[in-house]
């Protein structure tokens, strides 16, 4: 049950991403799903998000504000 819930949050992700972003909506039809996927994965998971940084970022106060 664990595994289906972060399908779906994963899933709801890519649903929001795709609704609010008309250029992630080009890079699909570039790409194909399966290379937008592979696209996601390698920018999130690729050196060039520094950890250090993600965790200062993540520890200091923030408002998150919906429009």
């Amino acid at each position: 049950m664990k595994g289906y819930h972060y399908l779906m949050k994963t899933g709801h992700l890519f649903t929001i991403l795709a609704q609010y972003s008309e250029c992630l909506i080009k890079k699909v039809k570039t790409l194909g799903f399966n290379g937008f996927i592979r696209f996601i994965r390698e920018t999130i998971s690729s050196p060039w998000l520094d950890e250090e940084m993600v965790f200062r970022r993540l520890n200091r106060n923030f408002q998150l504000r919906l429009a």
